[in-house]
């Protein structure tokens, strides 16, 4: 995968320098004499993506070989669920300036989003190898090992994190997933403390730790000890809202599961609550309030198996056909890669 493009020395330069200075996946780079990418990079910084893509696009109608505006262009791309358009635009940033640590990364990022993980194993090796710098490609490396069951490999990854960046809350995480699995529940909460350590204002890393913390007590008692939280010091926290939403399905309330994710979804507005939600109903049995959560969490990502194989079941099942071939084919040009089972089933259906 390691490849470089000597005919453009100078932009590759100028990519793996900024590739060196970006950190995860947001790549805030402000590069001297480039202030109209670095307006992008703000409006990247706000959470406007689609301004940001308007912003990058028009750069690049000026210089469409411009390797740092492709580049950004494609880490957009991925946050947005574009898979396909983010594929292009590292295709054509590579074609430039060739393999760098950022573009490494983002590949790795594309192929872990489509489960992919033996091949985003080896580009966020690969981004590592080039100097990549912050955690975010070692911690990625290590959940990729977990999804492969390399457990040793994704110790030695996470454990590099520690090492280099203790200060980030990723490795730690990792590391604490990996003691859970394996039955270590104070290891694990140790981990989770030493996340929490790093980063107090990390949701996610407080929010393992309360899990870990109330994992020998029963759903019910736990529950209303993660209501306590919810409705005091960790007001409006997604992870756990999450967290409740599992206890109170372990005690079979299905439908309660349902209410709370509702409430993850109004008080936070993210694709994930939103996916959660849709399924939630789903095992609540409530089918005709699913369909249209599922239509909508499909929108948030075309290019998502499990989300589109259960509303094209559900709809099969309710008989709603027409509202089936209508999600379909306007979600089709959004498709990318899944366009072929989008097709798939529009021809299964009556016309």
């Amino acid at each position: 995968m390691l490849k470089h493009s000597p005919g453009a020395p100078w932009r590759f330069r100028a990519l793996a320098s900024a590739c060196l200075q970006a950190r995860r996946g947001d790549n805030l780079v402000a590069v001297a004499g480039h202030d109209e990418l670095s307006d992008a990079l703000q409006l990247v910084r706000s959470g406007a993506l689609d301004k940001a893509v308007i912003a990058l696009e028009a750069l690049l109608a000026k210089d469409p070989s411009d390797p740092l505006a492709l580049a950004h262009l494609a880490g957009v791309q991925v946050r947005r669920a574009r898979r396909t358009e983010a594929a292009q635009c590292l295709d054509r940033a590579e074609a430039v300036a060739g393999t760098t640590a950022f573009t490494a990364r983002l590949r790795g990022d594309l192929h872990y989003k489509a489960s992919r993980y033996a091949e985003a194993a080896k580009c966020y090796q690969d981004a590592d190898a080039l100097g990549d710098k912050g955690a975010w490609s070692l911690v990625q490396l290590a959940r990729c090992r977990v999804r492969l069951r390399d457990i040793e490999g994704a110790r030695g990854a996470a454990s590099k994190a520690v090492e280099r960046y203790p200060g980030d809350t990723g490795g730690w995480l990792v590391l604490g997933d990996i003691a859970k699995r394996d039955g270590r529940l104070k290891d694990a909460e140790d981990m989770y403390s030493r996340a929490h350590d790093a980063s107090p204002s990390d949701a996610f890393a407080y929010a393992r730790l309360i899990e870990a913390r109330v994992s020998a007590l029963s759903p019910e008692v736990a529950g209303r000890e993660v209501e306590v939280l919810l409705r005091t010091t960790a007001r409006g926290n997604r992870h756990l809202q999450a967290l409740l939403a599992k206890l109170r399905a372990n005690q079979g309330s299905l439908g309660q599961a349902a209410e709370t994710w509702a409430q993850a979804l109004s008080d936070n507005g993210d694709p994930y609550s939103r996916r959660m939600y849709a399924f939630s109903l789903l095992k609540a049995g409530r089918k005709d309030e699913a369909a249209p959560a599922l239509a909508q969490a499909l929108a948030d990502d075309p290019t998502n198996v499990v989300v589109f194989r259960n509303y094209v079941r559900l709809q099969r099942q309710r008989g709603a056909l027409g509202e089936l071939r209508s999600t379909l084919e306007q979600l089709l040009p959004r498709a990318g890669e899944r366009s072929g089972a989008f097709h798939g089933e529009l021809r299964k259906l009556p016309s």
